[in-house]
């Protein structure tokens, strides 16, 4: 009989080499057991959970010195060692001979604790020079696979891109949250703009806030961070809505979780961030960048401390669906395509949830919950239960550098349910906000979305609108008087138009048709001349409806509104490009009278030199919409 010294390390926990002395004619079962019981402070699980490996490599054994600490928290450092069975007897050859002539200064096994425990910690955490008593609500988090994965993880984040950990690593060590992170192609402009800011280059801000509709990956966004932060080896406090009174601290060789009163000395120091999901974070001297839905109890009393504010914009469609082909390839494109046009560009909604009919429901209950004051009051500043429904039906509109614009329906489907919803329950409100809030700047979006709705609404159904005919400033009459005057243009069911003088006004009548949205070129082109089209989607900026033959409406509260030319050129080619097309501006009462001629533009944004011949055949009309109409609403 042998006794042999056996030098164990514990895998991803520094400084725990610790010597156990043990009888070659033992087995690796009972080797578990006195590991447990000569390392009780690090061991607390049950010693039939741990995993032995063989800590030699290609014939090496693994040398015990200065690299040793780093070695065992690498990625891998497994990969190639054997692992020793519990029936295994320890004088097998194959493990340590005879154990006569074992190996000195070497680690001869390596101790892989249960991915579920939590090991405990020392008297004290020293993280980049700075260093902190234990406290009894402190221990190691079962996170720290995930950490060393970001750590040494070498996929570039660009747009499109997928990160994905390692098998059976999840982000935070929570199965729910998948090992996969998309990469929204917003994402790494918007944290070059956070380093800045966070780095001092933007100004005196000390703090930064995003806002963002809810479900549209600001979480994924932390995640995205806290890779950027593990790969430059920075100290970062963690904070989230999903683990509420918990703080974790990430550092380049320790992970922590405590409680939401822990780790205060690091927080004091201005090179840790402080990275906040969803709730209202603490005031201190870090970098502090709080990630939240608009909740104003949330983000409010720290935006007003030297704080800067920025937007995350919701998913545009060729987001959804790239992400759809790299995450979600088993959900059908139709069902997608059919939830975006719907929920707007909200991947909650649109991908995790597309198939389950439960959280569906949920947009028609916002629907059915939704009125005027809601819909008018809506803000960044919103609070409780009427946030919550108001933003699934309103989005957060940004530009590029992450700044808000305004407030706007989620989609045309969300648009048009609301509109008729505030018709039915208060149409002399919804009337009397239309015809007044030309003078409310504030609201200047929702008057326009709404009285688009009502516009097309009221053309669909036809009726006689008065309209005057628009001539460029400098289009001459040749001494002809009666060509400024109003005529009159009558549309019959087959689409035939007979335009006839009138005195001092004129007057444009539409026969009725029936509303169809459409989703594409193709269903423009086999469409049906009875048919009121209007596009499905916000994306479709020519114009706001169309009808066969020649026929398009733009709706428009504001006096000017150039027209793309490329826009125009598009409608014009999908109804087959007729010969005398008209382009008519459907406008309310307070813009009529002073609207005039609208130029074309270019792709740039400005007047367009030479102008299609296809447009100079275009006629262009404005049409005063008349709030005293009634609509019909179909059921």
């Amino acid at each position: 009989m042998v006794q042999v010294a056996l030098l164990c390390a514990i895998v991803g926990l520094p400084r725990s080499t610790f010597v156990v002395d043990i009888d070659t004619d033992r087995s690796v079962a009972h080797l578990k057991k006195d590991i447990k019981d000569e390392n009780t402070v690090d061991v607390l699980c049950d010693a039939r959970e741990l995993r032995l490996f063989l800590a030699k490599k290609d014939g090496a054994w693994l040398r015990d010195d200065g690299d040793l600490d780093r070695l065992i928290q690498t990625q891998g450092i497994l990969d190639g060692m054997e692992e020793m069975r519990a029936s295994w007897r320890l004088r097998k050859p194959s493990l340590f001979g005879t154990g006569l002539f074992l190996e000195e200064d070497v680690v001869h096994v390596l101790v892989m604790l249960p991915p579920t425990m939590v090991s405990p910690l020392g008297k004290s955490i020293t993280v980049g020079g700075v260093t902190t008593p234990v406290t009894s609500t402190m221990m190691k988090s079962p996170r720290v696979d995930f950490w060393k994965a970001f750590r040494t993880m070498n996929t570039p984040v660009v747009a499109d891109a997928v990160i994905t950990l390692p098998e059976k690593t999840y982000i935070l060590d929570e199965s729910e949250l998948g090992s996969h992170i998309y990469v929204r192609p917003c994402y790494p402009h918007l944290w070059d703009l956070c380093r800045s800011i966070l780095d001092g280059k933007k100004g005196t801000y000390k703090r930064l806030i995003i806002l963002g509709t809810p479900g549209i990956g600001k979480t994924y966004f932390c995640f995205l961070v806290l890779l950027y932060l593990a790969q430059d080896g920075a100290t970062v406090i963690y904070v989230s809505s999903e683990v509420k009174g918990e703080r974790t601290l990430f550092s380049s060789n320790l992970v922590v979780v405590g409680s939401k009163t822990d780790f205060e000395i690091f927080l004091k120091q201005r090179k840790t961030f402080y990275v906040v999901d969803g709730v209202k974070p603490s005031r201190v001297k870090a970098k502090t960048m709080l990630v939240t839905s608009p909740r104003k109890e949330v983000w409010h009393k720290i935006c007003q401390r030297k704080c800067a504010r920025l937007f995350m914009p919701v998913w545009s469609k060729q987001e959804i669906f790239k992400c759809r082909e790299l995450l979600y390839s088993n959900t059908p494109v139709e069902i997608v395509e059919k939830r975006y046009m719907k929920w707007g560009g909200v991947a909650r909604y649109v991908l995790e949830y597309a198939e389950d009919k439960a959280v569906q429901k949920s947009l028609k209950e916002a629907i059915t919950k939704s009125n005027l004051q809601m819909i008018l009051t809506a803000s960044v500043e919103s609070n409780g239960v009427e946030s919550d429904v108001s933003h699934r039906l309103l989005h957060f509109r940004v530009n590029h550098e992450f700044c808000y614009k305004s407030l706007d329906f989620a989609s045309v489907y969300i648009a048009q349910k609301v509109f008729e919803r505030l018709y039915e329950r208060g149409r002399r409100d919804l009337i009397d906000f239309l015809a007044a809030s030309h003078e409310l700047s504030e609201d200047a979006v929702k008057r326009g979305i709404l009285f688009e709705r009502f516009a097309l609404s009221l053309l669909s159904q036809g009726g006689k609108f008065e309209s005057r005919h628009l001539k460029p400033k400098d289009f001459a009459t040749d001494g002809d008087e009666d060509e400024c005057k109003s005529k009159c243009v009558v549309v019959d069911s087959e689409g035939d138009v007979t335009m006839y003088k009138r005195a001092e006004s004129e007057c444009v009548k539409l026969c009725p048709r029936k509303t169809f949205f459409f989703k594409r070129v193709h269903d423009v082109t086999h469409s049906d001349v009875g048919e009121f089209l209007q596009p499905a989607s916000r994306n479709f900026e020519s114009v706001d409806a169309m009808a066969k033959p020649d026929e398009l409406f733009q709706v428009t509260c504001a006096q000017v509104h150039p027209c793309k030319q490329n826009g125009l050129l598009k409608a014009l080619e999908m109804l087959g490009n007729p010969d005398e097309p008209r382009l008519y501006f459907v406008v309310p009462p307070d813009v009529y009278e002073g609207f005039e001629y609208q130029e074309y533009h270019n792709v740039k944004g400005g007047k367009g030199k030479i102008i299609d011949k296809r447009l100079k055949k275009l006629g262009q009309h404005v049409v005063k919409i008349d709030f005293s109409h009634k609509i019909r609403l179909t059921k």
